[in-house]
């Protein structure tokens, strides 16, 4: 049996205070996965955390930014990382409390997009189904 690691991860489409835009980032060249490519915030979960727990420390760290206590399940997603881990992940609607973002370590750029335009940006595969999820009315 390979012994590879199965890691969890959330991730946060975070509406703005309006709920017509949300916000994208741009993860640094640097990064092993998906390097230059836009994504929503998230990460991780930590040992013994909740997923909710994982999702409002993972957007803090990554965008600056506390988040209402509220989330919506959205999709499941999965992905092998260059390092052979499987990624098991969940995407979450949550609404950000304000919309002052500071990026964290890992992120070159952020903006707030309305959900037309998110095909304009190299964004990671497949994240186009998130974005229709969270603003089908």
């Amino acid at each position: 049996m390979e012994n590879k690691k199965h890691i969890i991860a959330v991730t946060a489409i975070i509406k703005n205070s309006l709920g017509d835009k949300f916000l994208i980032i741009k993860r640094s060249k640097d990064e092993i996965a998906f390097p230059g490519k836009w994504s929503f915030p998230g990460g991780k979960l930590e040992k013994g955390e909740s997923i909710f727990q994982a999702l409002k420390r993972e957007v803090l760290e990554e965008v600056g930014l506390d988040i209402e206590d509220y989330k919506k399940y959205l999709k499941d997603f999965t992905f092998i990382k260059p390092d052979g881990h499987n990624v098991v992940g969940f995407n979450f609607l949550v609404r950000a409390i304000n919309e002052n973002v500071k990026l964290g370590f890992g992120f070159d750029e952020y903006k707030w997009i309305d959900p037309k335009e998110f095909n304009e940006f190299d964004h990671i595969e497949g994240m186009e189904e998130e974005v229709e999820l969270a603003f089908r009315n």
